[in-house]
């Protein structure tokens, strides 16, 4: 499990089959509170009393009601990405999100890259350069967990074959169970609207 420190107030986490959640120290708070963001992000409120390892069990106790509002989002978001409004960002904590995903990733499946970049883009949701150097679109944060996983393991398999011929799709298949299929859904969400 994946734990990073932002301030003294914030900690973020990655919980298995839920995925990122923000836990914010609070001293006006009574109770623990979840909060679910249109763009799904979870938030859990701490009351000062009360400790990080307690609110991690009560998450834990609460996923099936948060994964069935996750999935409640996903299905009013994923058709509805016309929308004009842009999706805002916290890019501090996007970065580092997408950088700790990558480190993770790479580690796990000994995918080597150089170095990391985080960009904004309007084309592309990833890219991996000559030299291995891996770039990700700062947009991905919007995105399901396991998109932002796929383009990761997309762009790091680009460490071994540089293009998109048959080679590369084989190679990726050992990463990921039907990556043409993962990669039709990536391409329903419209980066440029995001």
């Amino acid at each position: 499990m994946n734990i990073q420190k932002i301030n003294s107030s914030i900690t973020i986490k990655m919980i298995a089959d839920i995925g990122t959640v923000y836990f914010k120290k609070s001293l006006k708070a009574k109770c623990l509170r979840i909060s679910i963001k249109n763009n799904g992000k979870i938030s859990v409120t701490i009351p000062a009393n009360i400790s990080l390892k307690t609110a991690e069990k009560f998450i834990h106790s609460k996923k099936k009601w948060i994964q069935k509002h996750l999935k409640r989002i996903d299905k009013r978001n994923k058709f509805t990405l016309q929308n004009s409004e842009n999706i805002s960002i916290d890019k501090k904590n996007a970065k580092l999100i997408l950088y700790n995903r990558l480190k993770e990733i790479s580690h796990k499946y000994d995918l080597q890259y150089n170095r990391f970049f985080i960009r904004s883009q309007k084309t592309r949701w990833g890219s991996c350069s000559a030299k291995n150097n891996i770039s990700l679109n700062i947009k991905l944060i919007n995105l399901p967990d396991d998109l932002i996983d796929y383009v990761i393991l997309h762009e790091l398999v680009h460490t071994r074959v540089k293009n998109h011929q048959k080679e590369f799709w084989s190679e990726l298949e050992k990463y990921v169970k039907e990556p043409k299929k993962i990669d039709a859904e990536l391409k329903k969400y419209n980066l440029t609207l995001l």
